[in-house]
């Protein structure tokens, strides 16, 4: 017999909606029924889960499993009208627990993993998201090309400063990748490179296929460009590949500062950790 209905409140941000994706296969492969809280993106992120997208909005029923892959304190509060609450003891939330998961302290994907296992569930595999025929013949009269991410809703402490230097040392097609409500900036981090601005994720599934390689800051775009197998080099600053990289990207990691990494939103040490790492060094692993 399988697990009760389950109600997954999924992650607020992209990267760690998709290293959540194979912690939701398992759950709802696991449970007699399923639903995912998650921002509009998850409509698409979990199409293929088995689980119900829900507007991150809906909050769980009395007799369903509310599973808070969400580590935050407000997630745990509205979960509240479920009689069993499932989640890691973060931000002074233990309280809010039925069943209070200690993190494993290691990738993020294993956090996710743990929240599962303490249901009996096991977690295996990296994301992996697949573009549909239709997602990916839109694109396919376009180049391959080099794709770049610049920005990130991180902000500053993940943005490399020096994408305007590899793209004057790059000859092939180049294209700039960002989410929705950031081609402002990243048309100020690289002038004149063609933009793919704001696509929904199964258009930006068929873009990224046409990729030879995406060159990206620790940001959602990364994440999900590897849940789709295209081969991503990610740049780390104040974050590292250790505990929130992509699976299976090429690292280029910043000096072993005693700062770093801080994980933090703003710097007071001039943005020391990413100034240090040269176009040099990318263009190295590019090939």
């Amino acid at each position: 017999m399988g697990l009760p209905p389950l109600f997954l409140r999924a992650p607020n941000h992209l990267g760690d909606g998709v290293m959540a994706l194979p912690a939701v296969t398992a759950l709802a492969a696991a449970a007699e029924g399923c639903r995912v809280a998650a921002p509009a993106w998850g409509e698409v992120l979990y199409r293929a889960t088995g689980a119900r997208w829900v507007p991150r909005e809906v909050r769980p029923t009395r007799d369903e499993v509310a599973v808070l892959l969400t580590p935050s304190f407000r997630a745990a509060w509205q979960a509240w009208r479920a009689d069993r609450r499932v989640g890691l003891a973060t931000d002074g939330r233990r309280l809010l627990l039925t069943d209070a998961v200690r993190p494993p302290g290691g990738h993020r994907r294993e956090d996710y993993a743990a929240v599962a296992a303490a249901l009996g569930v096991a977690v295996a595999g990296p994301p992996c998201f697949s573009a549909t025929e239709e997602e990916s013949s839109a694109w396919a009269g376009l180049p391959l090309h080099v794709g770049l991410n610049p920005v990130s809703v991180s902000g500053e402490t993940v943005e490399w400063p020096h994408y305007a230097a590899l793209v004057r040392a790059l000859s092939e097609p180049l294209r700039v990748y960002c989410g929705p409500g950031e081609a402002d900036r990243a048309r100020a981090a690289i002038p004149g490179v063609a933009q793919v601005a704001g696509l929904p994720l199964g258009a930006l599934a068929g873009a990224l296929a046409r990729c030879r390689v995406l060159v990206s800051n620790d940001s959602g775009v990364a994440h999900f460009a590897r849940a789709c197998g295209v081969r991503t080099v990610v740049i780390f600053g104040s974050t590292t590949a250790a505990r929130t990289g992509p699976a299976g990207c090429v690292a280029v990691e910043g000096p072993n500062l005693p700062c770093r990494p801080c994980y933090r939103k703003r710097c007071d040490r001039g943005l020391a950790c990413l100034r240090a790492i040269g176009p040099e060094r990318v263009l190295e692993v590019l090939g």
